[in-house]
């Protein structure tokens, strides 16, 4: 056995972080939150118009699909995985998503240039999701 290895057996997570199932329960609650967020949002929009309640809606979107791509590769790697794989994972995870985010905003502000204020609006307050979250989640 390599030092690395005893290293690693040494640190392997125990107990309820031997599965995933606990994350991706709280990662889908914070997904569903977001989207729930963006119809609240788009619903309240609506008062103004119809192309304010689609840029919410956009905005909501932008939220929720890049956390979506992150969640589904950092899951991407099994429990017991070597830490710098997983470690590659989020470093991947998070630059595609930052890229798919600053996309969907330029394709977002070319369609609703006009209703800039419930695209970020709707956007940042779908992010809001983060903290009350994962906030709870440490708790636990």
């Amino acid at each position: 056995m390599h030092d690395s290895e005893a290293l690693n057996k040494d640190f392997e997570p125990q107990g309820v972080w031997r599965s995933r199932a606990p994350a991706v329960r709280i990662v889908l609650r914070l997904l569903v939150a977001q989207a729930g967020i963006g119809l609240l949002a788009a619903g309240l929009w609506l008062l103004q118009g119809p192309w304010s309640a689609a840029a919410a809606g956009a905005g909501a979107a932008i939220a929720v699909l890049p956390s979506a791509y992150f969640a589904a590769k950092v899951f991407s790697k099994p429990p017991g995985t070597a830490p710098r794989a997983v470690l590659r994972a989020f470093y991947v995870g998070e630059a595609v998503k930052l890229i798919l985010t600053a996309a969907l905003f330029i394709i977002a502000l070319r369609w609703f240039g006009g209703h800039f204020l419930p695209l970020i609006t709707t956007y940042a307050a779908a992010l809001c999701a983060y903290w009350f979250f994962f906030l709870g989640a440490l708790r636990t």
